[in-house]
């Protein structure tokens, strides 16, 4: 049976960060303290949280508990005896780009030709053209942000 928390760790006593980051520097990974020993799987899915303020009803004064802060959604993929990588699944898209490029028609007079020239001999082809595009935008993988030495990975 898995546990509820799995506190994520780091076996180099580092700052999480350092494990796997992409080249623009966004955290993608974290190593958690379960492994193969507890049952763990290559594929099994977690919610990363870290412990946020205790919340309090501000009618009755209780103590309801600690806000989870969500870091993101992640899946198993390395396992070992007693420790487990994790990599994030949620992804991000770019925004889309739109590219207006303009090029001047450079018309020499020798170049013009008769298909060119309009009822009195005058150019009737543009002085420039304008081209629009779209470039779409990238998917990639969101990064696991704020996560920590200390936080939790809930089993999902």
């Amino acid at each position: 049976i898995i546990q509820k928390y799995a506190h994520i760790v780091d076996r180099h006593k580092k700052i999480i960060g350092t494990r796997l980051r992409s080249p623009n520097n966004q955290l993608l990974e974290v190593p958690i303290n379960m492994g193969s020993g507890k049952g763990l799987k290559v594929g099994a899915k977690f919610l990363i949280v870290g412990l946020g303020e205790t919340i309090v009803d501000p009618d009755t004064k209780e103590e309801i508990e600690r806000l989870e802060i969500v870091r993101g959604k992640t899946e198993v993929v390395h396992v070992q005896e007693k420790m487990a990588t994790l990599c994030s699944i949620e992804y991000e898209l770019t925004q889309d780009v739109k590219e207006i490029k303009k090029v001047k028609n450079v018309v020499t007079p020798n170049a013009r030709t008769l298909g060119s020239l309009g009822f009195f001999g005058h150019n009737t082809e543009p002085d420039e053209t304008i081209t629009e595009s779209i470039k779409p935008g990238t998917r990639h993988l969101k990064e696991l942000k704020g996560a920590q030495v200390g936080d939790y990975a809930i089993a999902l």
